[in-house]
């Protein structure tokens, strides 16, 4: 990592009123979830995604989809945010008097875990179900819902609270995310392959209105060109770095 990158960002940091951090897979795999890509974790290279993680497979066998989508869940709740979350966290309590929103593709619920606030989740979360039909119906998923059943209100299948393949994004989620990006002084790319639109598309969107793009991501990606920084690295020793970057710069 380059000194006077970081410097530069520190300095930026301190400047910016409104801070985006926009994170993807690569940052939750420290913590043993794995992501859809590597199918050496086991937990997706013996199944088909559109059978287990897809809407037309709910559609046909929900009780597959939800049995599938339960192991993740467990595995979730198994496992700790990790380094990365934590330096995260830190460095939005460090920032007083700053707006700082994470925008992330993941579901497993670890920013918040982690202490950061706002998250909007993009693509929804492992935590909780609501009514397919979206009739307003929504609980935590407890432990003793083990398969799917009739919406309490409407009679509609419940299912997990998350995008699956084939679904659009939450509307006013991702145009909160969208305003976001947009409006935001400095904004922040962590473990994410920017292959899955339309979520790839913020941190364009967020050079192409002028906001500064950094990069934070051990292997080069397609936005590596056109990101104002392109670190490699990973996100703990990069944001842990820049905390204590920012301290030196004040104190």
């Amino acid at each position: 990592m380059q000194s006077g990158s970081l410097d530069s960002i520190a300095s930026m940091v301190r400047a910016a009123k409104e801070i985006v951090v926009f994170s993807g897979a690569g940052l939750s795999a420290d913590s043993g979830i794995p992501t859809f890509r590597d199918g050496a974790t086991g937990l997706w290279n013996k199944v088909d995604p559109d059978e287990v993680a897809s809407i037309e497979g709910f559609l046909r066998n929900p009780a597959r989809v939800w049995s599938w989508l339960l192991q993740l869940k467990k595995l979730v709740d198994e496992r700790q945010p990790n380094a990365g979350h934590q330096a995260l966290a830190r460095l939005q309590a460090s920032c007083r008097g700053k707006q700082l929103t994470v925008i992330t593709q993941n579901i497993d619920g670890y920013h918040s875990r982690a202490g950061n606030a706002p998250v909007l989740e993009v693509h929804g979360t492992i935590h909780r179900l609501r009514c397919q039909q979206r009739c307003g119906f929504s609980a935590n998923w407890e432990e003793s819902a083990v398969e799917p059943y009739p919406c309490p209100r409407c009679g509609a299948p419940v299912r997990p609270d998350l995008v699956l393949f084939g679904e659009m994004l939450d509307e006013e989620v991702f145009a909160a995310a969208e305003m976001r990006s947009l409006t935001a002084d400095l904004f922040f790319c962590v473990g994410t392959s920017f292959t899955v639109q339309p979520a790839a598309l913020l941190p364009v969107w967020a050079k192409r209105a002028g906001v500064p793009v950094v990069e934070i991501n051990p292997h080069p990606t397609s936005l590596s060109a056109v990101a104002d920084y392109s670190i490699r690295s990973g996100a703990s020793e990069f944001f842990t770095a820049l905390g204590a970057q920012i301290e030196a710069q004040q104190g």
